[in-house]
């Protein structure tokens, strides 16, 4: 037997040590989270490609990146570890897209990003930001070529808004940058998105274009050239066998997160590492989301990167940990209490915002209240990602099921959502006198946001805290390439999507709602395009 080091990403990691066979090669097993840092020898490899561009992922970031690379007079291989491309949600995010002209929509390019800058502590590069303002239009329209002869249809998410509501008077400013699609059968909604019908169509143009795509590939290591290029990448098939892709031009690092992995977490995202675990709506299985034999988004882009001298942005990283049941009324503001009973905060917030107050509520629990009047106030509720301004058949089903608690008095409500009554009492008879006041002396919600709550029956539901993904990527500079420790070009590498860093901190501003993916499609279109330029 021999000992093979196998060192962590950063510089100066722990060394570990894993025991093989001598001769026989390193094979990871489907639960393995961190990538061998020794160098595969060439005896092992079994086979070898060569191309002009690979793309590492097919999610999002990949789909747009080996299109464009290939458009771009590019022979190209993707590669991705699942049996299929993963995707999530169905939000994208953009400015100046055909669909917002021809509906008349004007966002104010400056505005939004120097919100997100604000709500990011000043922590971003701002750079990218506003290389997402000034390039998700024409993605989108890019995009939107493919998908409109396919009978997908894209729309505006909540417009037109309702009559009288006002962005400006918004504690919390929710922009309509927000695409979503349809197939014209069944139309979106926040609880069914479905991201797929883009990708599935951008796949069908990469494979109509020559793009190689191999499933079922998981990337272990990049190839570089003695302190100069990278030149390719090597990876695992389904077999176990060892092949290696050359590209003459360069590597696409588009491999997603990292909200998979418990070492990484725990290192780079530690206060949100428990919910990952315990809560990922994206781990192994959801439904028809992904049907992988094994946990995605473990970072193994970051890893490789790292192991030839990339470099992790500086924390904190940013968290996508949504409450996005915030109760069966959705995050619409109405009354939420705690485990004693109490009110504890303005409701009047997005679901990322929900989400960490609860973190720091007793037992990490809270209620949504409301009582029987609730279809008339919710179109005083306001929109934005996750909330209702309509009522429907829907909604009305919602309330009837299992997740919501109904009782003819707030004696019984109390009882049975097991907080204590007299405090809960108390709330309820303090909330409606201000809401009868007009004017809210605890937390300061808009007078059009109190509600009274006495009109039985009553009604509540558990807020949920859910995780989906984590935004900390590489250093990387305006053309989406790696940085090394002395800020200098790591050359024939670029990064894609969740791999790119500096573009959130601290939390995940649901303003814009699908800026992840309009990310993802810029940065990815746009590190296919230098790909296939590089001159070698």
């Amino acid at each position: 037997m021999e000992k093979v080091k196998c060192q962590e990403a950063e510089a100066g990691g722990k060394v570990v040590e894993a025991v093989r066979p001598r001769g026989q090669k390193y094979i990871l097993d489907k639960w393995t989270y961190h990538l061998p840092s020794h160098t595969i020898p060439s005896a092992d490899i079994r086979e070898t490609l060569a191309t002009d561009v690979v793309v590492v992922g097919a999610g999002t970031s990949g789909k747009a990146a080996a299109l464009a690379a290939r458009q771009a007079g590019a022979r190209v291989i993707q590669i991705d570890r699942h049996t299929t491309f993963r995707w999530g949600g169905g939000h994208i995010a953009a400015i100046d897209s055909r669909l917002q002209k021809k509906l008349g929509i004007k966002v104010d390019k400056d505005e939004v990003c120097l919100q997100l800058m604000r709500y990011a502590g000043n922590y971003p590069d701002q750079r990218k930001i506003r290389l997402w303002a000034d390039y998700s239009g024409e993605t989108l329209d890019w995009v939107m070529d493919m998908t409109d002869p396919e009978g997908i249809q894209t729309l505006i998410y909540q417009w037109p808004r309702p009559a009288g509501y006002d962005l400006k008077t918004e504690y919390y400013p929710e922009y309509p940058v927000c695409h979503w699609q349809t197939d014209g059968v069944n139309p979106p909604s926040s609880q069914s998105l479905n991201h797929s019908l883009a990708l599935n169509v951008l796949q069908k143009h990469a494979l109509k274009s020559g793009v190689d795509i191999r499933y079922q590939t998981r990337a272990i290591q990049l190839v570089r050239q003695e302190g100069g290029r990278v030149c390719g990448v090597i990876a695992l098939d389904k077999e176990g066998n060892y092949v290696q892709f050359n590209a003459r031009k360069a590597v696409v690092l588009c491999t997603g997160e990292y909200g998979n992995n418990p070492w990484m977490m725990r290192k780079y995202c530690p206060d949100h590492a428990d919910i990952a675990l315990e809560s990922n709506i994206y781990m192994i299985q959801h439904e028809d989301l992904l049907a992988a034999p094994e946990p995605l988004n473990t970072g193994d882009g970051h890893q490789m990167a790292m192991r030839i001298g990339a470099v992790m942005e500086p924390g904190p990283h940013a968290p996508v940990a949504h409450c996005s049941w915030a109760g069966p009324l959705g995050v619409d503001p109405f009354l939420r209490v705690n485990r004693e009973g109490e009110r504890y905060e303005n409701e009047d917030v997005p679901p990322q915002s929900i989400a960490n107050s609860l973190d720091r509520q007793p037992g990490k629990i809270a209620w949504q209240v409301f009582d029987s009047k609730w279809e008339e106030e919710i179109p005083s509720m306001g929109v934005g990602l996750c909330r209702y301004y309509e009522v429907s058949d829907k909604l009305r089903e919602i309330l009837e099921n299992k997740t919501t608690v109904k009782a003819g008095s707030l004696e019984e409500l109390a009882a049975k959502i097991n907080v204590p009554v007299q405090a809960f009492k108390a709330t309820v008879e303090r909330y409606n006198r201000m809401a009868k006041m007009g004017r809210d002396l605890d937390f300061g919600k808009r007078a059009d946001r109190l509600t009274t709550i006495d009109k039985p029956p009553f009604y509540a539901g558990a807020t949920k805290h859910d995780f989906l993904v984590v935004m900390g990527g590489l250093n990387t500079n305006i053309k989406m390439q790696p940085l090394d420790s002395d800020r200098k070009v790591i050359p024939g590498l670029y990064c894609a999507g969740n791999t790119v860093g500096n573009r959130f901190a601290i939390d995940y501003p649901t303003m814009c709602p699908g800026l992840t993916h309009g990310m993802a499609y810029v940065t990815g279109r746009l590190a296919g395009l230098y790909a296939a330029r590089e001159n070698v």
